[in-house]
């Protein structure tokens, strides 16, 4: 519960934060003392053949639009109001531990970008975040599928 408290107070602290771009190689280095990774489509696609898990924090509406890659747990983090989807911590441990990496992906990568600085704040060791979301993956030609 207290993370649960902590987690929403970090939303405009979050939401202000800037993560720095790294490349796959960094982003591992930086994995040994925890933080935020930016990453590319290429680099994501080789955290999920690591099996790192990728969480699309998208909305239902957005998940039923586009598809979601492959794998990925869609999980909410943002309502439609703005405000933190009440449940988003639970769901999200359920997938991801916070002492292990995790991979968020959203339409642009703006909300990833909040909500990755957010998991750290609260004690996630190390959150990679898609900087082109979805939107780069589909432009980019790779594979989508529809949400059950």
């Amino acid at each position: 519960m207290a993370l649960a408290i902590a987690f929403s107070a970090l939303v405009s602290v979050g939401a202000c934060s800037k993560a720095e771009s790294v490349g796959i190689k960094s982003a591992v280095a930086a994995g040994q003392q925890g933080g935020v990774s930016n990453v590319s489509n290429t680099e994501l696609q080789t955290l999920l053949d690591e099996k790192v898990p990728l969480v699309d924090i998208r909305l239902p509406e957005e998940w039923q639009e586009t598809g979601i890659v492959a794998g990925s747990q869609p999980i909410t983090l943002f309502q439609k109001d703005g405000s933190v989807a009440a449940d988003f911590l639970t769901k999200i441990q359920q997938v991801a531990p916070m002492d292990k990496p995790v991979a968020l992906i959203c339409r642009t990568g703006n909300r990833t970008r909040a909500g990755s600085e957010m998991l750290v704040q609260v004690g996630y060791k190390q959150v990679y975040n898609v900087t082109h979301g979805i939107t780069g993956w589909v432009k980019e030609g790779k594979a989508v599928v529809a949400v059950n």
